[in-house]
């Protein structure tokens, strides 16, 4: 893992990919981290918000952006990233906690439930980074059983060489009423959005669109919303 400095901030690069773009002020990345926080900020129905893979922090300067000020509870395996993090946005971040922990363990142990829960989970592997076993195996079933009524679910959803699409998606949402799929023009990565009551994908399009382009990030315009529709 490196770190690059930048005109705006830093981004932490591990194998050519982007783990996380770190600013110094609130504000769009212009990356996929937009769209993950438009998602919170658009879907989130309480204060109550989870984060399950950390890396440096990047959703933080477009969450705070688009106005989401509720504290952040993350957890992740290394603190890598922290403290580059706390250096560039400490006076802004608002209240944001890092714990160094297994992400299953940690969610069993805390205390209440969730209102929204961000996996955003990755590892490194010979074919790139893909998503941990964790996250198709047992994070489903209990992210869904830690939720508050009304609670959603977030998943950043990366391609395992081998595996349809399909079989990784239904994997993710099969514990949830309804889910809707984010699709980027740039990014191989899905984001897969469930929970017992969600907008129509043309209406979350549409509050996404403008929550990006509130912000001014590139990703408005570049994305599409679509109903997963169960076999």
């Amino acid at each position: 893992m490196k770190v690059v400095r930048t005109r705006r901030g830093a981004r932490i690069v591990e194998d050519d990919v982007v783990l996380s773009e770190l600013l110094a002020k609130p504000g769009a990345t212009h990356a996929l981290f937009d769209v993950l926080a438009a998602c919170v900020a658009e879907l989130a129905p309480g204060p109550r918000f989870a984060m399950l893979g950390f890396a440096g922090g990047g959703v933080v300067a477009p969450l705070r952006a688009l106005g989401f000020a509720h504290p952040v509870a993350a957890v992740d395996l290394s603190r890598d990233g922290e403290a580059l993090f706390r250096e560039l946005s400490s006076d802004w971040a608002g209240e944001v906690q890092l714990t160094v922990e297994d992400a299953g363990r940690w969610l069993r142990r805390r205390r209440g439930r969730w209102d929204l829960i961000l996996e955003d989970l990755s590892v490194p592997s010979p074919a790139g980074t893909v998503k941990p076993y964790v996250s198709f195996d047992q994070l489903p079933d209990l992210i869904r059983s830690r939720l508050a009524p009304g609670g959603i679910a977030i998943t950043n959803l990366l391609p395992l060489p081998g595996t349809s699409w399909d079989s990784l998606v239904a994997r993710i949402a099969h514990p949830h009423r309804n889910a809707l799929v984010v699709i980027f023009e740039e990014y191989e990565n899905r984001l897969i959005l469930a929970g017992d009551q969600l907008p129509s994908a043309a209406q979350l399009s549409r509050r996404l669109r403008r929550a990006l382009a509130s912000i001014g990030s590139g990703q408005c315009g570049r994305i599409s919303v679509r109903t997963l529709i169960r076999s």
